[in-house]
């Protein structure tokens, strides 16, 4: 067994209780690396095709990362799988903090639940120790409550659990799988398959080291590697930042403009996180505002409005910093709000997402209020991507007269509405009343509600859309469309060069210049950024890595497990797991042709104002070009047989051809 990893993988049945450990061939590994390749290599061999997402068929997969616990930098994200009660396709998620890397040291590369309880348990992990226990006391309580009580229970606060609030009890398909008090894997929905096995939560307490093959080398590795995080700010750069900010956003929509000196972008980070970056997001227009009917400037000026919910407003609450396992930027903060209509508990700061969620989509400009939903949905274990569109989705329909004040519970939903917003969140969170409606995503809430409020869901198959808009970035809407997991920022895809922004941490890959509104060109930066971003969710590494310099990948491979693999080899593992993740949805019947842009996302009709006046994408051309690079049949969505033969997948091509 390579270096690296532990071996083995649970498997447990909650209907038998029976435990398993099953030990995998080392090919497996080499083949799928960990995370988001485990799964769904594992899923594809062990679930048949047309399974009720919330059924017993349906298996939960938490999966470490390759690095979890090696130490290497920005290496603490670990993976959920399974089929997405949301979108019915192939669903994961992933997220930072402490579990993965718990997981790992207990001495287990993977966990995967199968079939139903017949009550409320939780799973405890320790070493070699492990029993499914009940969890009455636990059911119906918060994350942050959940989390505790695990701890005082087990008698150990160094336990880290994954666990479901009441959202996902209650079967929201917006739900999260949360750790470590506000990490959330939140996309997919798969805190709702969670609650339907009647699994509150899985602790886990490891007392074993993670061994690597070579511990010297990747300790020089990691000096020149993370010697740019050392670099101060240039008071050139400073000067530089401070003279052109007024047209920022003007420059960053010219795509003339790229990321400043790594010490400014690290010194940004470690002070703001992606919050920095919002009030220029809405200026240049990549944050949708309105519910998408509107962008940037003109609705939600810097002057008036973005500037409340980005840098020092949001960090003027902060306790404490936060940094994920191993990481050397520690770009997260715990806040709190002490006083006020909008006080509550300890929560993690709203990133970037959720400030655009709740902030520019709602035109609410109050930070206070962000902070609180943010806190709401950590505590009840809810996306808050979702859950701020489902906002704006129902403001709109009250816009247009499709619903009345009476028919959402009496309550005064309009745009900027702080008050509330909250109480709509706190519905939602709780199922109650309208909040049942919207509790399980926009495409559901439209089919229930009517009367036309279809045109005013703004999804793709079911998945509320990022807050990344394509009308400014034009191949984020590629992504959005043809990843396996619509609807998805944090896919790879050519979408963050036209960003100005590099996030491939592989040092001999070097991408062209691209411009925002060229239409060919892109399918081969947009399937290699694909597969690599891919690659990142196998091995457990932070996105935001690749932004400080280069990363000496192989290198790094070759210390932690002692395999010797070149940055093909690796990219090739990339596109192997896109490539079975986009099987499992043609093995599920779904076509390209079931993932939709809406309209108003592409442009159709174009803006009348703002930084996106006049902006409509061609985006059938961009996808077009993609699905021939990739070598999957635009059609059924089917990779080519020699595609598959060429990724050592044949035994899967036999059956499709």
């Amino acid at each position: 067994m390579p270096n690296g990893y532990k071996g083995k993988i649970l498997i447990i049945d909650l209907a038998s209780k029976d435990i398993k450990i099953e030990k995998p061939e080392e090919k497996i590994y080499l083949n799928y690396f960990g995370g988001t390749g485990t799964g769904v290599r594992y899923l594809y061999d062990n679930q048949r095709p047309g399974v009720d997402p919330l059924g017993s068929e349906n298996i939960f997969g938490l999966i470490t990362g390759l690095f979890n616990g090696t130490n290497v930098p920005f290496s603490g994200r670990y993976s959920v799988v399974g089929k997405s009660p949301l979108t019915k396709t192939w669903g994961d998620a992933n997220s930072g903090g402490y579990f993965g890397t718990e997981l790992k040291k207990a001495g287990y590369d993977a966990v995967f639940i199968k079939n139903i309880s017949e009550k409320p348990v939780y799973l405890w992990i320790k070493d070699d120790e492990i029993e499914i226990r009940d969890a009455d006391k636990l059911w119906g309580k918060d994350t942050g409550i959940t989390d505790k009580m695990l701890k005082n229970e087990l008698g150990d606060e160094l336990v880290k659990s994954a666990s479901i609030g009441p959202a996902g009890e209650k079967l929201s398909l917006i739900s999260a799988v949360m750790t470590d008090h506000g990490r959330a894997a939140a996309r997919s929905g798969l805190g709702a398959l969670m609650g339907s096995k009647k699994l509150k939560a899985v602790a886990v307490r490891g007392t074993n080291e993670v061994k690597i093959f070579d511990p010297e080398r990747l300790s020089e590795l990691k000096k020149d590697w993370l010697k740019p995080l050392k670099k101060k700010p240039s008071r050139i750069m400073k000067f530089m930042m401070w003279l052109i900010n007024p047209i920022l956003p003007w420059l960053l929509r010219q795509g003339v403009f790229t990321m400043p000196d790594v010490g400014t972008v690290v010194d940004g980070f470690r002070k703001y996180g992606t919050t920095m970056s919002t009030s220029v997001s809405s200026e240049m227009g990549d944050s949708p505002c309105r519910n998408w009917g509107a962008a940037g400037s003109h609705d939600f000026s810097m002057k008036k409005h973005s500037f409340k919910i980005s840098d020092d407003y949001v960090v003027k609450h902060k306790i404490r910093a936060y940094g994920c396992q191993a990481c050397p930027l520690r770009c997260g903060a715990v806040v709190k709000i002490p006083d006020g209509p909008f006080a509550g508990e300890e929560t993690h700061r709203p990133e970037y997402e959720t400030l655009a969620a709740f902030g520019t989509m709602l035109l609410n400009d109050n930070i206070d209020s962000i902070i609180k939903a943010n806190e709401i949905c950590d505590s009840y274990g809810l996306d808050t991507i979702s859950v701020g569109s489902a906002i704006a989705f129902t403001m709109e329909c009250i816009e247009n007269n499709i619903l009345s004040k009476e028919d959402i519970d009496g309550i005064d939903l309009t745009w900027g509405n702080a008050e509330a917003i909250i109480t709509m969140t706190e519905k939602i969170a709780k199922r109650e009343g309208f909040g049942d409606i919207l509790a399980d995503g926009v495409k559901i809430a439209a089919e229930k509600i009517g009367r036309g409020s279809e045109q005013y869901a703004m999804h793709v198959g079911g998945q509320e859309l990022p807050m990344h808009d394509p009308r400014l970035n034009p191949s984020f809407g590629t992504t959005y469309i043809t990843d396996p997991t619509p609807g998805r920022h944090t896919a790879g895809g050519a979408g963050f060069l036209e960003f100005g922004m590099d996030l491939v941490p592989l040092k001999d890959i070097k991408f062209p210049k691209v411009k925002k509104y060229e239409y060919t060109g892109k399918g081969e930066s947009h399937l290699i950024l694909s597969n690599a971003i891919a690659l990142l969710n196998c091995i457990g590494i932070c996105q935001f890595s690749g932004m400080f310099g280069d990363i000496p990948l192989p290198e790094i491979m070759e210390v932690v497990t002692g395999w010797k693999l070149s940055t093909d080899d690796l990219l090739k593992t990339g596109e192997r797991v896109q490539v079975l993740r986009q099987l499992f949805n043609v093995r599920e019947g779904i076509k390209p042709s079931d993932f939709k842009l809406p309209d108003r996302v592409k442009g159709i009709p174009p803006l009348k104002h703002g930084p996106l006046a006049g902006k409509t994408i061609d985006l059938d051309t961009l996808v077009k070009e993609f699905y021939k690079t990739a070598d999957w049949n635009p059609v059924d969505g089917k990779p080519s047989l020699k595609k598959l033969q060429s990724l050592g997948l044949s035994h899967i091509a036999d059956e499709l051809y």
